[in-house]
This record gives structure tokens, C-alpha cells and sequence, in this order.
């Protein structure tokens, strides 16, 4: 027979969830509307990103550096910036966006920030799914040389994303305008992220400035899933992961300090 405590720990579990999925449906009415359109919109955002940047790489270069379909090559670039940079932008809004529940003591900040994380992943993976189901069909090879590694370089770049989206909370209670600027820094990642290059075809200087990149390793990480031997010159799975690590941390602990104006600002 179960006891006292494990049954209380069982009872606050079921409540947290059924908080979550409360303000997930709400979220998702609240930013989509009530129809099935709006939620399209989101995939197809992303999406169409996907296939204008893959278009446009394989209409200009019929093989890529390393000899291979551009597709793969560029997608596996374009790849991190749908899972980490989109979904971290939407989870640093969640709060400025939900403030109103804050009203209800129930409602938590880490529930907010749990259903915006859930919401952002399920849209991302399903715009993946979708893109390497369309390439499939096109006759491109999607399958990686390495399915361990492609596995464990898409959960440190979601791991990324959800640290850089819970820190990008904090600093957007105390900077309003801070989502200006992490626009700005994400184009800036994006520029410097290997998406359509060699890193080895560009100078020291260019290959040192890019190494301190997180986004340039969620590449590298991804890519040598693909590519035998690839990144071993540059790639940095530690690095990423302490960038990661770090950026959570610091907004856990901004959000400890903070919580009062998370609340009421």
C-alpha cells in the first residue's frame, strides 16, 4: 500500500501536469485561434524557411564541398536554428505573454515556461518530420551514417535551446525590449554557424571567431552524424554542452531573484 508522502508527491505530480496541459490548449487558442489555420502558419513559417534556404543552395551548387547532395549538407545546417533559435525566442515571450495567470495562485512561472517549451518542440519536430518526409519523397537520402550521434546532437541542440529560452525569460522581465535584441543575436549565429560553408575553406581568424559559436557546434555535431570524420578539428561537444549548462543556470537563478517582478511587472 502506497504511503502518505508517496501518494502527496503523486498528488502534486498529477496537479502540475494537468496545470501544464491547461495552459498549453490555452496558449495554443490564445497565439493560434480557435481553428486549425493559425497553428499551419507556425509550421509553415519555419518550413518554408527550410525549403527557400535547401532550395536555393541546390538551384546554385549541384554538389557541395564534400561531394554530396546540397541538401543534406545545408539542411543539416538549417536544422539547428529550427530547433534551438526559433523555439528559444517563442519561450523567452512566455511570460510577457501570460502574465495575466499569474493572478491565479495555482499558475507558476515554471508552468508557463514548461507549456511554451512543449508547444515550441512539438511544433519544431513536426516542421523536421514534415521537411525529411518531403526529401524522402524527392529521392534524397536523409537517413545519417550515425543515428546515435544525430540522436544525441539534436538533444544537446534542444538542450540549448530550452537554457537559452528560460535565460532569455529572466532578461526580458528586467529589459522589455530585450526580444529586439535577441533577434539581432540570432541572426548574428546564424551568419556565424557554418550553414552554408566549409569551416576549413575560411580563414583562422574567421574559423576562430566562429568556434566561439554554440550554434556553430550544434552544426558541426549534427553534420558529423553524416559525415565520417567531420568536425574533428572544431567540433566541441563540452563546449556546447557548459554553454548550455551555464546559460540554464543563470536563468534559474534570475528567475529565483527576479520572481517578484516576473509576477507583477
Amino acid at each position: 500500500m502506497p504511503s502518505a508522502q508517496s501518494q502527496t508527491l503523486a498528488g502534486i505530480l498529477r496537479l502540475r501536469v494537468n496545470v501544464i496541459l491547461a495552459l498549453i490548449l490555452r496558449d495554443m487558442r490564445t497565439r493560434f485561434g480557435r481553428s486549425h489555420l493559425g497553428y499551419l502558419i507556425a509550421i509553415g513559417w519555419p518550413l518554408a524557411h527550410l525549403v527557400s534556404i535547401v532550395g536555393v543552395a541546390a538551384f546554385i551548387n549541384k554538389v557541395m564541398p564534400l561531394g554530396t547532395d546540397p541538401a543534406i549538407f545545408v539542411a543539416t545546417g538549417a536544422l539547428p536554428y529550427i530547433l534551438c533559435l526559433y523555439p528559444a525566442r517563442m519561450i523567452g515571450q512566455a511570460i510577457v505573454s501570460n502574465k495575466p495567470l499569474f493572478l491565479f495562485p495555482i499558475v507558476t512561472v515554471f508552468d508557463v515556461m514548461a507549456s511554451r517549451i512543449l508547444i515550441e518542440f512539438i511544433t519544431a519536430f513536426i516542421v523536421v518530420i514534415i521537411f525529411g518526409s518531403g526529401l524522402y519523397v524527392l529521392g534524397v537520402d536523409i537517413v545519417p551514417l550515425d543515428a546515435t550521434v544525430a540522436m544525441s546532437a539534436i538533444l544537446a541542440t534542444v538542450f540549448f535551446s530550452i537554457s537559452v529560452g528560460v535565460l532569455s525569460t529572466v532578461i526580458t522581465s528586467i529589459f522589455p525590449f530585450w526580444g529586439i535584441g535577441f533577434v539581432v543575436i540570432m541572426v548574428l549565429l546564424y551568419a556565424f554557424a557554418g550553414v552554408f560553408v566549409l569551416p576549413t575553406s575560411l580563414s583562422q581568424g574567421m574559423r576562430d571567431l566562429m568556434w566561439y559559436n554554440p550554434l556553430f557546434h550544434c552544426v558541426e555535431w549534427i553534420r558529423s552524424a553524416y559525415y565520417e570524420g567531420y568536425g574533428d578539428d572544431m567540433l566541441s561537444r563540452s563546449y556546447l554542452l557548459w554553454s548550455a549548462a551555464t546559460a540554464l543556470l543563470l536563468g534559474l537563478l534570475g528567475e529565483r531573484f527576479v520572481r517578484g517582478k516576473l509576477l507583477l511587472s
